[in-house]
C-alpha cells in the first residue's frame, strides 16, 4: 500500500511544483488570508473545487463525500481520478449514481475511509478536523490501525503534531467542525509531507564539493544575521583571491530566521526576506528592501551549485530547529533546485558575556553548553544524506577564543565583530567550498584592525604594530584545526598579543 501511495504522489510532484494561479471564486475575498495559498494550490490541481454557482464556500463544513474526492484526486491526479469507472461502494446511501461514488469506492478500496455503521457512509455528513487528518495521514502512508479504538483521537493528534500537517491552522486537532478553507490547508500540508517523503529518496547526492578551486561557483545561503556575518564581510573577495573567476553569492536574510520560519515563508509564499546578491557583473552587493522577496525569488533566479542551511540566530534558538523541519525545508528547496549540493552552516556559541536573556535561560549562560548543543544539532541534521557537508564556523570561532584574542570577537555578545570575527567565518567558508589550505590564503585586509567599535577587540590596541599579521596567524590556525576536528576545540599556540 505505501509503495503504491508513494508512486502516486511521485507522479504529482511536477504538477504540485507549478506556480500558483489565484483562485477564481466569486467569494474569494472571504477566504482567510492565511489559507489563500492553499485554496489556490488545491483548486488549481482540481483537488478541492468550488460549487456550481462559482463560490468556494470557505466557511462551509467539509462533507465526507467531498473528503473522498479530495483524497482520490490527491493520490491519482484530477484526470485519472475523474476517469475512474468503479462506482460500487457497498454503502446503501452511496449508490453508483451518486456523484461521489467512484471517489468513495476508491478510498474504501485503499483503506483510507470506512463507513459509519449500518452499511452506510453518510456522504453528506459533516467531517471533523481530526477525522479528516486521520484520512490524510493514512493516505500519505501512516498505519491506519493506529487510529482506531478509544485512543484514536490522541493518536491522530500525536501523529499530526510533529509534522507540517497543522501549518497555518493555529491550533491542535479538536475533533470539531472543519471549514472548507481549513480542509484545503490540511490537504496542501499533507501533500507537501508526502512530496517530502518521496523527494528524500530521489535526491541525487553524487555531486561533491570541489577539492580544488573551481572556475565557477554559485552559492545561496538560507540564513539570518549569522549568515550575514559569514558572507557579507570578506567571503566574496576571499574567494576571488584564491582563484574563483566566476562567482555568485546569494543570501536570504531575515533577522533571527529559524528553519521553521524559512519553511513557513516558503509554504506561504511570503515576502519575508532581503535577498542579498553579488555577481561578477554587479561588482557589489545588491539588496532590496526588507521583506520584499520570497524564497522562490532566489530559488527560481538561477541554478545554484551549493545551498546552505543553518539554525535560527534569534533568541539563542540553536536547538529549536528539529530534524523533521529541516528535512521538510530541504525537500522544498530540492523541488526547485534538484542539482544543488546541500550543506549545513554550523554557527557559533554566544560570547560568555552575552546579555541575551535566552542565552541565560536556555543555557545558563554557559558557552560550552551552547556549543555542545550546536554540535548535536549539526550531527542530527547531517543524518539526512542530502546534507553532504558542514561548515564548522562555530568550532573555528571557539578555537580562536583560546588565543590572545579571547572571548572578544563579537560586537554585541552574539554577532561576530566586523573585523577578525567575520574574517575567520569567511575563511572557513572559503576553505570548505574550494578545498584550499588556510595556510595558503594571503588575503588579509587592513579593515580587520580598524579602530572602531564594531571591529575592535577588547583589551587590544588596534593600531599596534604587527597586530594584523598576528590575527591572520590565529585565523589560519583556528580554521585549519576546525576543518581537521570540526566537533572539538583545539587550543591555540598564540597566547600572547604583539
Amino acid at each position: 500500500m505505501k509503495k503504491l501511495i508513494a508512486l502516486c504522489l511521485a507522479l504529482l510532484l511536477l504538477v504540485s511544483a507549478l506556480p500558483l494561479a489565484g483562485a477564481a471564486f466569486k467569494d474569494e475575498g472571504f477566504i482567510a488570508e492565511e489559507h489563500q495559498t492553499a485554496v489556490a494550490k488545491m483548486s488549481e490541481q482540481g483537488i478541492i473545487n468550488g460549487f456550481e454557482d462559482g463560490s468556494f464556500g470557505p466557511k462551509k463544513t467539509l462533507t465526507r463525500a467531498q473528503a473522498a474526492k479530495i483524497l482520490c484526486v490527491m493520490l491519482e491526479g484530477a484526470e485519472k481520478a475523474n476517469a475512474l469507472t468503479k462506482a460500487e461502494t457497498g454503502f446503501a446511501d452511496v449508490p453508483a449514481t451518486h456523484w461521489a461514488a467512484k471517489f468513495v469506492a476508491y478510498c474504501v478500496e485503499k483503506g483510507i475511509v470506512s463507513g459509519v455503521g449500518d452499511g452506510k457512509f453518510d456522504p453528506d455528513g459533516k467531517l471533523t478536523d481530526a477525522a479528516f487528518a486521520k484520512m490524510l495521514l493514512v493516505a500519505i502512508g501512516e498505519d491506519g490501525t493506529k487510529f482506531t479504538g478509544a485512543d484514536w483521537l490522541k493518536n491522530v493528534q500525536e501523529a499530526a503534531a510533529p509534522s507540517i500537517m497543522l501549518f497555518r491552522l493555529g491550533e491542535k486537532l479538536k475533533n470539531g467542525t472543519l471549514e472548507r478553507q481549513k480542509a484545503a490547508q490540511m490537504a496542501y500540508n499533507a501533500q507537501f509531507i508526502a512530496e517530502s517523503n518521496t523527494l528524500k529518496t530521489q535526491k541525487d547526492i553524487s555531486g561533491k564539493l570541489p577539492t580544488s578551486v573551481p572556475e565557477s561557483i554559485k552559492i545561496l545561503a538560507l540564513g539570518n544575521s549569522y549568515s550575514n556575518d559569514c558572507i557579507l564581510g570578506y567571503l566574496y573577495p576571499m574567494l576571488k583571491s584564491v582563484g574563483v573567476k566566476d562567482l555568485t553569492i546569494g543570501n536570504m536574510y531575515h533577522s533571527g530566521c529559524s528553519v521553521q520560519m524559512h519553511l513557513t515563508y516558503a509554504l506561504a509564499n511570503e515576502k519575508g526576506y532581503q535577498y542579498y546578491k553579488r555577481t561578477e557583473a554587479d561588482g557589489k552587493w545588491k539588496s532590496p528592501k526588507k521583506n520584499s522577496s520570497t524564497l522562490d525569488d532566489a530559488l527560481n533566479d538561477i541554478k545554484w551549485d551549493i545551498i546552505t542551511f543553518q539554525a535560527g540566530s534569534g533568541k539563542g534558538e540553536v536547538t529549536c530547529d528539529d530534524r523533521t523541519t529541516t528535512e521538510l525545508l530541504a525537500s522544498y528547496v530540492q523541488r526547485k533546485q534538484p542539482q544543488a549540493i546541500f550543506g549545513w552552516n554550523f554557527t557559533w556559541a554566544e560570547a560568555a558575556h552575552s546579555k541575551r536573556e535566552s542565552f541565560k535561560t536556555r543555557y545558563g549562560g554557559d558557552q560550552m553548553k551552547q556549543y555542545e548543543a550546536m554540535i548535536g544539532m549539526t550531527k542530527t541534521n547531517l543524518k539526512d544524506p542530502r546534507f553532504q557537508f558542514q561548515i564548522p564556523v562555530g568550532t573555528a570561532i571557539q578555537n580562536a577564543r583560546t588565543s590572545f584574542i579571547g572571548d572578544h570577537m563579537d560586537r554585541d555578545g552574539y554577532h561576530l565583530n566586523k573585523g577578525i570575527g567575520r574574517y575567520i567565518a569567511s575563511m572557513v567558508w572559503t576553505c570548505k567550498l574550494t578545498g584550499v589550505d588556510p595556510d595558503t590564503i594571503t588575503y588579509l585586509p587592513e579593515a580587520i584592525v580598524q579602530d572602531k567599535k564594531q571591529y575592535s577587540i577588547a583589551g587590544l590596541d588596534m593600531t599596534k604594530q604587527g597586530l594584523l599579521e598576528a590575527l591572520g596567524k590565529v585565523a589560519r590556525e583556528s580554521v585549519k584545526n576546525a576543518l581537521a576536528n570540526p566537533y572539538e576545540v583545539t587550543q591555540s599556540q598564540y597566547k600572547t598579543a604583539p
